[in-house]
């Protein structure tokens, strides 16, 4: 009799033991943004293998490809264990980022090289027409959409998903371009391409690459990222091309090469440049919104990126998270174009571990919970420690206030003016920076807050103008001015021209923002002296401004894009009870 209260005793600490043995294995795991450990940690070495190639696509073109496979850490073998494979498509050069050797899988943003010992493939592809790819390329980094090259993505991740090494399931990762070149490649939808993680990249391209309707004068000198000949001198051949003889094939090819589409100032005009006559009418043919309904049938997921202090191309997440019905991400850093090395050094963020964790879930099956979170991840300026990094489930958030602040004598509030023929009149000044925008133009600021004051989404500006001209340009920027009087900004600015002000309801949700058609018959001139109303968004932006700290609206009347005209016209902002002109902010009101 005495055995069972022993017996019981021993059962119970062998239970015991298990639990806190099952504890163990899980109680230091960790998934939550930018965070991840004891999922899938590092099981291949530091090391990993480099190889390149030709691979031909669907019309027999071949493209220049280097593949990055892991090693084993204690024989230094190849894995040849089936793994799923990341990819990027770049018109930047496969092989090197920059001119200091850098490769690009370890220094361009994404850094995807580092996920290798994690158990993926990573690979490379030189844009069609570029670097040591063959074919012909227009359009330079959006050369992807013409006819010749639509199906390379689709056919690039198809032939990866047949080969031994890989596990059938492709992702895609890059910024800017090659985050364009990943929303190019979810219209084509191939089978086996599961999930991409596009970061600064467009949604709709005409306001992205001509904002407000801003065009260069024809003939104006179109501004190259790089040119034929320096790409050509970059390239890197591939394996097996001892005496240069199939790279040296390649930049023959190139001869004929089109940097620019050439002079297109509307939506709807067809680009001089282009000589895919299906391709001419440029903005809509390379714009992802064109295509909404073939990347809503891909159900691929995506993980879209930004930061605040980017410029146009800044828009293009925000708007791809409120239309696609796809399983879909948002996150936004406080930097500037593709500055995710800026935020890990600011914050500590490191969105190659997020990469990791999206990844993991859609080409693994990890259950590490990433989509059970909020959608949205995003950082505020200016908050309390601790706080910067914030969730939301949707975007915009929902308990945003649209808030009017009117103009007056040089002040904002949000009282509506109550007087007649309240104006502000200027020349305008051709030579204002963009780095000082209050510099040449006409300055509204609020008195000192007198509590802090966040704004969170997307504002917007309505402004009575008139003008000595038959057209001008009008470029809205919010400030935030310090009690010294020193000033930032975060690129919240939007922008203008007057002849294109006519509105049209816009052909996906546009978020209830201000939406300009920009069509070539759209085009109004400016009567002298008539007053008409703008109406325009601003880039979003989270940010406090703290008490004490004042909220400026700058405008501005130029920017390289304008015509000069000699002498400059004169420019007037009305500001009276008949013509309201205000700036919209969309303020988040404390609990």
């Amino acid at each position: 009799m005495k055995r069972y209260p022993l017996l019981t005793i021993l059962v119970f600490c062998a239970f015991t033991l298990a639990c806190r043995d099952e504890g163990a294995s899980t109680d230091h795991r960790i998934s939550r943004p930018g965070e991840y450990s004891g999922f899938s940690d590092a099981m291949y070495g530091e090391d990993y293998q480099r190889t390149s190639r030709y691979v031909p696509v669907s019309d027999g073109t071949r493209l220049a490809m280097d593949l990055y496979r892991p090693k084993d850490a204690a024989t230094g073998d190849v894995v040849e264990t089936p793994l799923p494979v990341l990819w990027m498509h770049t018109p930047y050069n496969r092989r090197y980022s920059n001119n200091d050797g850098a490769l690009t899988v370890d220094s361009y943003p994404g850094t995807a090289g580092r996920l290798v010992k994690y158990g993926y493939v990573v690979a490379t592809v030189d844009f069609r027409g570029l670097y040591a790819s063959f074919g012909h390329n227009e359009a330079f980094n959006r050369g992807e959409w013409v006819t010749a090259a639509r199906r390379d993505a689709y056919d690039i991740t198809e032939w990866l998903a047949q080969q031994p090494w890989s596990n059938g399931k492709i992702g895609m990762w890059g910024c800017s371009a090659t985050g364009g070149s990943q929303m190019q490649a979810v219209t084509t939808a191939p089978p086996h391409l599961k999930a991409v993680f596009p970061m600064s990249c467009e949604f709709d391209v005409y306001p992205f690459r001509v904002p407000g309707g801003m065009a260069s004068a024809q003939g104006a000198p179109a501004r190259l990222l790089s040119t034929q000949q320096a790409r050509d001198a970059a390239a890197a051949p591939v394996d097996g091309d001892t005496d240069g003889s199939q790279l040296r094939a390649a930049i023959a090819g190139h001869a004929g090469t089109v940097e620019d589409p050439g002079y297109a100032p509307y939506r709807d005009s067809i680009a001089g440049a282009i000589t895919d006559p299906a391709s001419r009418q440029w903005w809509v043919r390379s714009s992802p919104h064109t295509y909404l309904e073939e990347i809503r049938s891909s159900g691929i997921a995506m993980y879209l990126a930004a930061n605040w202090d980017e410029g146009p191309t800044k828009h293009g997440a925000f708007f791809t998270f409120n239309n696609v019905t796809n399983p879909a991400k948002l996150i936004v850093g406080p930097a500037g174009h593709c500055g995710w090395l800026a935020v890990q050094s600011q914050t500590g963020f490191d969105i190659t571990v997020e990469e990791r964790r999206f990844f993991d879930y859609w080409l693994k099956g990890i259950d590490n919970g990433i989509m059970d979170e909020d959608p949205v991840y995003y950082y505020t300026y200016n908050a309390p420690a601790g706080t910067e990094w914030r969730s939301a489930k949707r975007w915009p958030l929902p308990e945003e206030t649209r808030t009017r602040y009117y103009l007056g004598e040089g002040s904002l509030g949000t009282e509506e003016p109550a007087g007649a023929d309240s104006k502000d009149q200027t020349v305008v000044a051709y030579d204002v920076t963009p780095g000082n925008p209050a510099a040449g133009g006409l300055v509204y600021e609020t008195a000192p807050l007198g509590a802090d004051l966040q704004v969170t989404g997307h504002p917007a500006v309505s402004l009575w103008v008139s003008s000595t001209a038959t057209d001008g340009d009008f470029i809205a920027a919010i400030e935030d001015v310090a009690p010294d009087g020193s000033a930032a900004s975060y690129n919240v600015h939007g922008r203008l021209r007057a002849s294109l002000r006519k509105l049209h309801d816009a052909p996906y949700n546009n978020l209830g923002l201000p939406w300009h058609r920009f069509y070539g018959a759209d085009a109004a001139p400016l009567e002298p002296g008539r007053p008409v109303e703008l109406e325009f968004e601003l880039l979003p932006i989270s940010t406090v401004f703290k008490a004490g700290h004042r909220i400026r609206l700058a405008i501005t009347f130029a920017d390289r894009t304008t015509p000069r005209l000699d002498p400059a016209p004169k420019v007037t902002i009305h500001r009276d009870s008949a013509h309201r002109s205000y700036v919209t902010l969309p303020v988040i009101h404390p609990d």
